[in-house]
């Protein structure tokens, strides 16, 4: 199966010099990539109950394996549901614990209205930035 997606300027990068990115995993809904420069994770395709589980497992080994600030690129993202940006906030929180934070790049407009509407924006730990992550 060939994907025929685009890619984007950072995935120039990936196949220039593959130790700034990895793919994680590449799932019919979502792929999820690896970043180092900065520390973080991409995310593209949607964020729904199909993939809640492969976000959280990502989340997690970013959680734990980091030793810094986390960012997280959502300008691929074409869709999140309410448990997709519980799952962020969460992670923002966990990470506060240790003095870090969860950076996320490119929010889309409706999940920036949830977390406003749900008052998560006042979430330790959790920061929105303009623009993708490059």
């Amino acid at each position: 199966m060939t994907d025929h997606r685009p890619l984007r300027p950072s995935s120039v990068a990936l196949a220039a010099d593959p130790a700034l990115e990895r793919l994680l995993w590449d799932d019919p809904f979502l792929r999820v990539i690896s970043t180092t420069c900065p520390p973080g994770l991409r995310f593209e395709g949607e964020i729904d109950l199909c993939s809640r589980d492969l976000l959280a497992a990502a989340l997690d080994e970013a959680v734990q394996s980091g030793s810094g600030d986390l960012h997280v690129d959502l300008t691929s993202v074409t869709f999140i549901d309410v448990a997709g940006t519980r799952m962020m906030t969460t992670a923002a929180k966990t990470l506060s614990r240790d003095g870090r934070r969860l950076l996320l790049h490119a929010t889309p407009p409706g999940t920036r209205k949830v977390i406003h509407l749900l008052g998560w924006e006042t979430t330790p730990g959790l920061m929105h930035c303009i623009g993708a992550m490059l």
